[in-house]
């Protein structure tokens, strides 16, 4: 039986430990380079301010790298990211007790109003209106108008999000669009 000079295996299991950091801290990088714009758009699309989008979005990466051991894979990543996000975007509206939209600039906002694969270009002023529309809603409707959308996120991956069932986002979503389109006609 061979005995261990504890000097020596304090020294692997420190060796190991700073590894596994090095890696998690890694694969925290890719993710954040893979998925810092999605996420900024969405905590913008949320706050509709740039320093409250920041700190979310520090605050969220910060959860990421905590709980990336955690990640199970029964959602993918993108998921996980985005639940992550959208429970941060919660937990700041309610500790700093403000929702208010300020101004912002829509132009750079892609919006969906149809499901198939032809895009329907929206002048500014319609993308505003739309927007206005989407801030008014309470949560989780106003995330369900965001992913779907803008993000052209699938209502499976929304349902995991919200943590809602698919049939209650997609019942839910159209009849937020008809509103939508309701609003635009009268406009």
């Amino acid at each position: 039986m061979e005995i261990h000079n504890d000097l020596s295996f304090y020294r692997l299991s420190e060796y190991l430990s700073q590894r596994q950091v090095q890696e998690r801290f890694r694969y925290s990088e890719d993710l954040y380079s893979e998925y810092y714009q999605e996420l900024y758009k969405y905590i913008y699309l949320m706050t509709l301010n740039k320093y409250d989008t920041e700190d979310i979005l520090h605050n969220t990466f910060i959860k990421v790298m905590k709980g990336i051991k955690s990640f199970k894979g029964q959602s993918t990543i993108k998921t996980w990211l985005f639940s992550i996000a959208h429970n941060e975007c919660i937990n700041y509206f309610s500790q700093n007790k403000r929702n208010k939209a300020e101004s912002a600039d829509y132009a750079c906002i892609t919006i969906v109003v149809q499901d198939s694969m032809d895009k329907t270009m929206l002048k500014k002023e319609e993308v505003e209106i739309i927007l206005r529309f989407i801030r008014a809603q309470k949560e989780p409707i106003r995330s369900l108008l965001i992913l779907r959308l803008i993000d052209e996120e699938a209502f499976g991956t929304i349902a995991n999000i919200l943590n809602k069932t698919d049939v209650w986002c997609r019942v839910t979503f159209y009849r937020m669009k008809r509103k939508i389109i309701d609003l635009l006609a009268q406009e």
